[in-house]
C-alpha cells in the first residue's frame, strides 16, 4: 500500500534538503529532531512510500534511522491508521480528526458555560497547559522541572491564531478549557483545527463538561471550515496500562477516526 497522500512541495524540499532517501525500496523522510521540553533528541521517519505495514519493514526503517543517526535516543516513525506493530515498537502519539458534521452529543450541564478565555482566566489556563506537559512527558518515563513545563506553556499561550474556551461554573469559576492552534501538516499539506489541549479537573464533572468543550471545539471548527484535530499521549515507558489506548477507543465511540499514528522504538532491542 501506498503512503499518505504527500504535498509535493514538501517532497520537493525535502529533497533539496537531503531528506529525502530510499531504504530498500522504501521512499522516505528522515532526519533528526529534538523534543524542545525533554531536549532528547530521536530520528523521525516522518513518510514512507510504500507505507511501513508490516514488521519487517518498520524494522528495516529503524535499522536504517539508527545508522544514519547515532546516538539518538529513540526512532519515531508515522504510520497511517490501522497498521500494527510489535515489541520493540510502542504507540507514542495518536492523531485523530473530526469531520465537524455533528457534535459529540450527549446530555450537558445546564448550569455551565462556555466562553472564549478572558485575561483574568489566564493564569489557570496556563497552569493547565504546564500540566499536561508534565503528564505528557511522565508517560515517556521523564520529569521536567515545572518552570520548562510552563515555559512550553506560555509558547502555546503566544502561538499566533490560538484560541481558548474556558468552562465556567454558574459561580464563574473556571471547571476546565480547550485551546486551539491553527495547524498544517506538512506531509499532506492539509489545513486543521487543532485541538491542542482539553482538561476538566477534579472535583469538576469531568466526562460531562469534556464533552461540552469538545462541542464547542467542533462548532468552531465549522465554522472556520476545516476538521478538527487532536492527539493522544500513550504509554511509551514503564509498565502498567496504556490509558492512550482507552482515550483513542473512547474518542472512536464519539465520531473521531484515527488519522495517523506515531511509533516509537529504542535504538536498541
Amino acid at each position: 500500500m501506498t503512503g499518505p497522500h504527500a504535498d509535493p512541495a514538501y517532497l520537493a524540499a525535502c529533497r533539496d534538503a537531503g531528506l529525502l532517501v530510499r531504504v530498500g525500496g522504501v521512499d522516505c523522510v528522515l532526519g533528526r529532531t529534538e523534543d524542545a521540553l525533554t531536549g532528547r533528541d530521536f530520528c523521525l521517519v516522518e513518510y514512507a512510500d510504500p507505507a511501513p505495514e508490516s514488521q519487517d519493514a518498520a524494522e528495516a526503517l529503524r535499522t536504517h534511522a539508527v545508522a544514519a543517526h547515532p546516538g539518538v535516543s529513540g526512532v519515531l516513525l508515522r504510520t497511517g491508521p490501522g497498521v500494527r506493530l510489535r515489541a520493540p515498537w510502542t504507540e507514542h502519539l495518536t492523531y485523530l480528526r473530526h469531520s465537524t458534521d455533528g457534535a459529540a452529543s450527549g446530555d450537558r450541564p445546564a448550569d455551565v458555560a462556555v466562553v472564549p478565555a478572558r485575561p483574568e482566566h489566564g493564569e489557570r489556563v496556563r497552569g493547565w497547559i504546564a500540566d499536561a506537559f508534565q503528564t505528557g512527558v511522565a508517560e515517556g518515563g521523564l520529569t521536567v522541572p515545572r518552570p520548562d513545563a510552563e515555559a512550553q506553556a506560555d509558547a502555546v499561550l503566544a502561538a499566533p491564531g490560538r484560541h481558548t474556551l474556558v468552562a465556567l461554573t454558574a459561580g464563574g469559576e473556571p471547571a476546565g478549557h480547550a485551546t486551539l492552534l491553527p495547524f498544517t501538516d506538512e506531509v499532506t499539506g492539509t489545513e486543521y483545527l487543532e485541538l491542542f489541549d482539553i482538561l476538566v479537573p477534579v472535583p469538576f464533572e469531568t466526562r460531562a463538561l469534556t464533552g461540552l468543550l469538545a462541542d464547542a471545539a467542533l462548532a468552531r471548527a465549522e465554522r472556520a471550515g476545516l476538521p478538527l484535530l487532536g492527539n493522544v499521549v500513550h504509554r511509551t515507558a514503564g509498565r502498567g496500562p496504556d490509558h492512550g489506548a482507552r482515550v483513542v477507543s473512547s474518542l472512536h465511540r464519539r465520531g473521531w477516526r484515527t488519522d495517523h499514528v506515531y511509533w516509537h522504538a529504542p535504538t536498541d532491542r
